[in-house]
């Protein structure tokens, strides 16, 4: 269960030693409100149940007034409020999951040691959990606070961490995934390969990136509307944006919503509607569409990419069986190549 314990440092898979110091990859050994590290001696707090394993310079700057932040953590704090305003478990997320981690059914995730990282509010965890695996949910932000509480009935092992400095052993994880996170690096295709060496040889990965519209001409100019309008954005206040996505969302269910629901009923026009921006959103509830409308306009870093330049991450990182599928944006995945004889694991 998603307590305190020795599984913090322990997987229950047969004792195998998971967590390790972010920064010297030494064990940690706890020590009732901290971890310690047995080889520099770091100390990593625990706090509210949860091991907050981040490297001093990354816990000093989000420490930092805002004066100093820069867009790293600017973009960190931006989703830590946004999962603790949007924390909501919707049934809608179940089917949501599986969109996003296709081709794999949900008995795929039996028995298996996952890795969610990025985790946010934890409702990707919570279903690859509920479907048998043990997860360890990694974000770097205060949205783990959610996470804890929207999973604590399941074996997910709640972190605050980098993705770029995880506290993991290499080649520990039958499944790795990152959705909807990796774009919002400063280098995405860097934290990409970060996360693939906490990999297992012949485990499998799946990320979800924003997509760059190509050949559509009404998603480019909204695009560049949208674009334009965060360099303003994100820059206003948490609070006041939050109160802003509320008109925003109201404005995309009245321009594309609401007319892609009337079209997609009438025989002959039900092509025009496929062709509206945004009719994702008939599938969720309004506030779905409220959430993303901050999500949108508030984190600082925002990468896209083509089709083209997602399938060479894949090739670049020497992954076998890719695959990349639409998804409004870009699903993709493949296998570890296995690991010579000899290679060692690293903690």
């Amino acid at each position: 269960m998603n307590t305190l314990s020795s599984l913090h440092v322990t997987s229950t898979r047969g004792g195998i030693p998971v967590l390790c110091c972010p920064v010297c990859h030494a064990a940690l050994i706890e020590s009732g409100s901290h971890l310690a590290c047995a080889g520099c001696g770091e100390n990593y707090p625990i706090v509210n149940g949860i091991p907050r394993l981040l490297v001093p310079d990354m816990r000093d700057a989000l420490q930092a007034s805002a004066i100093s932040e820069g867009p790293r953590v600017r973009t960190a704090k931006s989703f830590g409020f946004e999962w603790t305003h949007f924390s909501r478990m919707y049934q809608e997320w179940e089917d949501n999951f599986l969109a996003y981690m296709a081709p794999h059914a949900p008995q795929f995730f039996q028995g298996k040691l996952v890795l969610d990282a990025g985790c946010g509010s934890g409702r990707h965890a919570y279903y690859s959990a509920r479907f048998g695996a043990e997860v360890w949910a990694v974000d770097l932000s205060d949205a783990v606070e959610t996470a804890r509480k929207n999973t604590e009935s399941l074996p997910v092992h709640v972190i605050q961490a980098d993705l770029l400095d995880l506290p993991f052993a290499e080649d520990s994880f039958d499944f790795v995934y990152s959705i909807g996170v990796l774009h919002h690096l400063p280098n995405p295709e860097a934290g990409f390969r970060n996360i693939l060496r906490y990999l297992k040889p012949g485990g499998e990965i799946q990320i979800y990136l924003y997509w760059k519209p190509e050949g559509q001409p009404v998603k480019r100019v909204l695009l560049a509307l949208v674009n334009s309008l965060r360099h303003f954005t994100t820059r206003l206040p948490h609070r006041v944006l939050y109160a802003l996505s509320y008109p925003l969302a109201a404005a995309a269910f009245v321009g594309f919503v609401w007319p892609y629901r009337i079209l997609s009923r009438i025989p002959g026009l039900k092509s025009i509607g496929e062709r509206l921006p945004m009719k994702q959103y008939s599938n969720y509830p309004f506030q779905v569409c409220v959430n993303d409308q901050f999500d949108r306009f508030s984190a600082p870093i925002e990468n896209r990419y083509t089709e083209a330049e997602v399938r060479q991450w894949c090739d670049r990182a020497g992954l076998r069986d890719i695959r990349v599928k639409p998804n409004f944006g870009w699903v993709a995945g493949g296998t570890k190549p296995s690991m010579p004889a000899g290679d060692a694991q690293r903690c």
